[in-house]
């Protein structure tokens, strides 16, 4: 069995394809530590939640009493500027994040492992140095297309060139490299040439889904039109969404789980009293990440509005979409790349309406929910869907396939050339 190292810049609460990449290595047998930071005290109570039935070991580099954090927060800047004047590689890290280069350090004197994983690109340097260190392997999980994460602008310009300069510098290195949607895994090819990412979805465990399909109407007052994220943000379609369900003649209800953003449940709030039906929207408080499918199942449908600004959003595989097909909800998703790719093989468990499309969308509610036996058919449909094919068990099995394959191949070359020394 394998020592493997997963490092990560955020929350293990806000994170949990991490946490499911660790308990999958951790059960197949394999040592498995999780280095992730601590920043906020509202993630502490998910963090909590998810060590105390953790199989595998945790390192946490507690940034909320880091004193030095304002000075390499200035470092970081000057650092970001410095490298957009001269395109110093080892400015990189420094330039990307303040947490770049503590992922390094507080793993540097630790025991060696034989496969560092990074999720983010924060991560990626730090795993390529503990990797060199100790004559070790790392990998890379693509979760989100990161140069395509921001709009358009200069500051964000000099950020994607980090952020390229770490990725080109570190990922033909790579073991291998996952990615969390097709079109992701496509564009690391197209900007980077590297071989075409594994793609293992963002889907969750059978156990947390119902154990069989709900009935419609569960949720009241309703009918309903659910959506949950860590953030009720902006670029959701969150706006299109109030103003669908009150044009629907079915008169639906909108829940929205999760935390405002400073000003945008106010914001939301507005849009709901100029369209008359602020009785009929509602906000849920947060949930633990693993509860979010069995709380999404009582809802008639589920939501996924991306507005798609953001390149990133057009290639990506939102979580919450596998979390409605686990718990037997129909999305509702706007016309993104991705959603286009993946709406024909998920049949009526997923219907789809033009990005901002008010109309469009209200008739799609109104085709659910005035239609029992439709409604019923593609609940049906989303529950079995996600049991059969779109579920971590699934999912799991052919990421440890993979890395088992890799670092083996990996193990037997080093062999190899140390005999060749001989």
């Amino acid at each position: 069995m394998a020592a493997v190292t997963i490092i990560t810049p955020g929350a293990l609460g806000s994170n949990p394809r991490v946490v499911k990449e660790a308990e999958a290595l951790a059960r197949r047998g394999h040592k498995v530590q999780v280095q992730s930071t601590r920043s906020l005290d509202v993630v502490d109570r998910r963090d909590t939640a998810v060590l105390e039935q953790a199989s595998f070991s945790s390192m946490r580099i507690d940034l909320r009493k880091l004193r030095s954090w304002r000075l390499r927060r200035i470092l970081q800047i000057g650092a970001r500027y410095g490298f957009g004047a001269c395109k110093l590689k080892a400015l990189a890290p420094w330039a990307l994040s303040p947490v770049a280069p503590l992922l390094k350090d507080a793993l540097w004197q630790s025991s060696p492992a034989d496969l560092y994983i990074a999720h983010y690109i924060e991560a990626l340097p730090a795993a390529a140095a503990l990797a060199a260190r100790h004559g070790a392997a790392y990998a890379f999980d693509a979760e989100d297309f990161h140069v395509g994460e921001q709009v358009d602008g200069p500051c964000v310009e000099l950020l994607r060139q980090v952020q390229r300069a770490i990725e080109r510098r570190y990922l033909p290195g790579a073991l291998y490299v996952t990615a969390a949607s097709p079109l992701i895994a496509q564009a690391y090819v197209d900007t980077y040439a590297i071989a075409l990412p594994t793609v293992i979805l963002n889907v969750f465990a059978r156990a947390n889904a119902p154990f069989a399909p709900t009935a419609a109407g569960s949720v009241q007052p309703g009918p309903s039109l659910y959506w949950f994220s860590q953030t009720i943000g902006f670029g959701r379609g969150l706006k299109t969404a109030i103003r669908a369900i009150a044009e629907a003649k079915s008169a639906p209800h909108l829940y929205l789980r999760g935390t405002p953003a400073a000003g945008f449940a106010d914001e939301l709030k507005a849009v709901a009293a100029e369209c008359g039906v602020s009785k009929r929207l509602h906000f849920l408080e947060p949930a633990l990440p693993d509860d979010l499918e069995r709380l999404a199942a009582g809802f008639d449908l589920g939501y996924a509005g991306e507005e798609g600004v953001e390149t990133n959003r057009q290639y990506a595989l939102g979580n919450k979409i596998f979390s409605y097909l686990l718990g037997g909800v129909p999305s509702l998703a706007s016309a993104t790349m991705a959603h286009l790719q993946l709406g024909p093989e998920l049949g009526e468990a997923m219907a789809i309406f033009p990005i901002g499309d008010v109309r469009a969308l209200a008739a799609l509610i109104d085709s659910y929910l005035l239609n029992p036996d439709h409604l019923a058919k593609a609940r049906n449909d989303a529950w079995q869907l996600g049991q059969s094919r779109f579920n971590w068990e699934h999912e799991a099995e052919r990421l440890v396939a993979l890395i088992e394959e890799k670092l083996a191949a990996h193990k037997a070359r080093a062999m190899n050339g140390r005999r060749d020394d001989l």
